[in-house]
């Protein structure tokens, strides 16, 4: 019979308390290592630029899992306290709710049934995604994110480890934060702060909700003495937490990210006025944090680092008209398929899909939507993002209930869902949600603030193996499923060929495709052609597997085969301008064996081009590429015309 367990079955674990409390047992050793791992592997993910490469994001999502599998499979406290957790049923179900209503596009069945692109493949099985490639990936990386989540959780059921854990997170965001500052004033040397993450948008939002996080930790600190007079004895952990403040502080305001420090500004307030709410006998300490917040954002200010800022806020205009028609481009899109999207992923697709000649100026280059509810409209649906939003909506009210109570635990609370209301702000506006790095980084400290508020069942020596097994065996599949995936696109980089095995992505069968082509023989390009097929049959829509396609049926003296995909990449993406350059060239190269429909769509992209401005040495360049002397003859007409028809200055001089 189940018996309660010594004081050496496991590591001591502290409970939280609503009121003071003596001080917390230390984690052990093991319990340290643990936490500390996954923390690293996360800002691992954050240096290697935010995991936002396929290749990186895929196998980041494998390690989140096997660093799951690992521990439990480790460290018997892990063990024994994934047993105690509670919540872990509801939280599974809207988990598998989600993954159901995100992988459901991979079926026609809908009410606007599936997407008209299938048509293009005659015989083949339609579905409501565009893009089932990129589906799956981002399918994989939500399971990896489930993983890390549930090692929060595990990380989470002690108070002495979600403690240790979440300072740790804190001191790693302000060490990040100062190595961008170092980059930027010594490196880079560029007007925004960016540090790793590509977009100085996107490290704005970490640094925002670092600094909500971090005053929380202040407030911890100040809690435990009379604010003002910790402050003067220099309190080492007191002084640690407001000089971590103060270089998130300035690194944010650094990154010049209107936004970013717009909903910073909200979330660090709502956070400051919920504590003096609900610390009423410590309304002081309250005070004292908005004093040294207040003093924080003025000495940024003094010392030059708001300039950025300031100058951004007098370019609001200019850039909401661009966002703006960015907006309203890809909410007619949603429209059109509102129940399932187009699948997740799908946006680069979908945007090159939607641009006109009076968009393509904006919408040529967009990476996101810059507004992560609409991105989530677009391509999960109105399903799909309810159940997002429902997962998420969920635990973030678990974590608001918990922070109307005192303590130091109900603190965290308050500053998790700050932190997040700082996401859920910037997110109108920008697309940090969308660095699968940042989306781990937030997963981790859900897990373990949600596991830190809620209540744990009693330990016991002898604990149910069941879940423990599911647990473990679950991360295990999602580490080998990520591994499969991983290893063609890794082989594909070294040189190697792994494109036969059904794992591998459309990119890694695009590569191996134009390698064929590179080097054409008669077996490598019937090769090609099947990889091709099985290409297309990922994603129709897309303009390059298209043109791929007319590369190899003219590369076969299929000129009848050539014609028609090369008007199907102009049909599904007739103005990409990452295609123009070798869509143009292949055209004109085949001027007199294509068909006067793709003439005319040739010939409409020129002209598009040529309307951007860009002068016209590129287009004399382009021309003097073009081997066959009809289509090179025909090339120089067309600059004529257009130099008679829209003459342009030459403003790329």
């Amino acid at each position: 019979m189940p018996t309660e367990p010594s004081a050496s079955a496991s590591p001591p674990t502290a409970r939280p308390s609503p009121g003071r409390s003596a001080k917390p047992q230390k984690p052990h050793l093991s319990e340290r290592i643990a936490a500390g791992g996954l923390i690293s592997l996360a800002f691992v993910a954050v240096v290697a630029f935010g995991a936002s490469e396929v290749m990186s994001a895929s196998l980041f999502a494998g390690l989140y899992a096997a660093a799951l599998a690992v521990l439990l499979l480790g460290c018997d406290w892990a063990r024994r306290d994934l047993t105690r957790l509670t919540g872990l049923k509801i939280q599974g179900v809207l988990f598998a709710v989600l993954m159901a209503a995100v992988l459901w596009p991979l079926t026609p069945w809908s009410p606007d049934g599936a997407h008209p692109v299938w048509a293009y493949l005659p015989g083949a099985v339609g579905s409501v995604a565009i893009d089932r490639s990129a589906l799956l990936l981002n399918a994989l990386q939500l399971l990896g994110l489930a993983c890390l989540f549930l090692a929060g959780r595990v990380i989470g059921a002690s108070e002495a480890r979600a403690r240790w854990a979440l300072w740790a997170l804190i001191i790693a965001v302000g060490l990040y934060a100062m190595f961008g500052f170092v980059d930027h004033v010594t490196t880079r040397r560029g007007q925004r702060l960016v540090a790793t993450l590509l977009s100085p948008n996107s490290a704005a939002t970490l640094f925002g909700a670092g600094l909500v996080m971090t005053a929380a930790a202040a407030a911890n600190r100040l809690r435990q003495s009379r604010g003002l007079r910790l402050l003067r004895r220099g309190d080492p952990t007191a002084m640690l937490a407001i000089g971590v403040a103060a270089m998130l502080a300035t690194a944010l305001l650094l990154t010049g990210s209107r936004g970013g420090v717009l909903a910073t500004g909200i979330g660090l307030g709502a956070f400051l006025l919920w504590e003096a709410v609900a610390q009423r006998h410590r309304l002081r300490a309250a005070l004292i944090l908005g004093g040294v917040a207040l003093i924080l954002v003025l000495g940024a200010i003094f010392l030059r680092s708001g300039e950025v800022v300031t100058e951004r806020f007098g370019q609001v205009d200019q850039d909401f008209n661009g966002r703006g028609q960015i907006f309203a481009a890809h909410w007619i899109a949603f429209k059109a398929a509102p129940w399932f999207g187009y699948g997740l992923g799908s946006f680069p697709t979908v945007d090159q899909v939607i641009i006109t000649v009076e968009t393509l100026p904006v919408l040529f280059n967009v990476r996101a939507a810059h507004n992560l509810y609409l991105q989530w409209l677009e391509e999960a649906g109105v399903v799909g993002t309810a159940a997002m939003f429902g997962l998420t909506g969920w635990l973030l009210a678990l974590l608001a209930r918990a922070g109307l109570k005192t303590g130091s635990v109900a603190a965290w609370s308050r500053a998790t869902v700050c932190a997040a209301l700082v996401f859920l702000i910037h997110g109108l506006t920008d697309f940090a949600l969308q660095a699968p790095a940042i989306t781990a980084l937030a997963a981790l400290t859900l897990g373990i603030v949600v596991s830190a508020v809620s209540e744990k069942r009693a330990g016991r020596r002898a604990y149910p193996v069941a879940p423990v097994r599911a647990a473990t065996a679950s991360a295990v599949a999602v580490a080998i499923v990520a591994l499969l995936v991983v290893a063609p696109m890794l082989a594909a980089r070294l040189g190697g060929d792994l494109s036969s095995w059904p794992t591998a992505s459309a990119e890694v069968l695009a590569f191996r495709i134009e390698r064929a082509l590179a080097r054409p023989d008669a077996a490598g390009l019937v090769r090609a052609q099947r990889l091709s097929d099985r290409e297309l049959h990922m994603r129709p829509a897309s303009g390059a597997a298209w043109l791929r396609r007319a590369a190899l049926a003219a590369a076969q003296n299929r000129d009848g085969e050539m014609g028609a995909a090369l008007e199907r990449s102009f049909d599904v993406a007739p103005l990409q301008t990452s295609l123009f350059r070798g869509r143009t060239i292949f055209a004109y190269n085949h001027w007199t064996q294509i068909s006067q429909a793709a003439r005319e769509q040739t010939i409409a992209q020129l002209r598009a081009e040529w309307a951007r401005g860009w002068g016209e040495r590129p287009f004399i360049a382009l021309a003097n590429e073009i081997t066959d002397e009809t289509g090179r003859t025909g090339l120089a007409l067309q600059i004529v015309s257009l130099r008679i028809e829209q003459p342009k200055p030459d403003t790329r001089r």
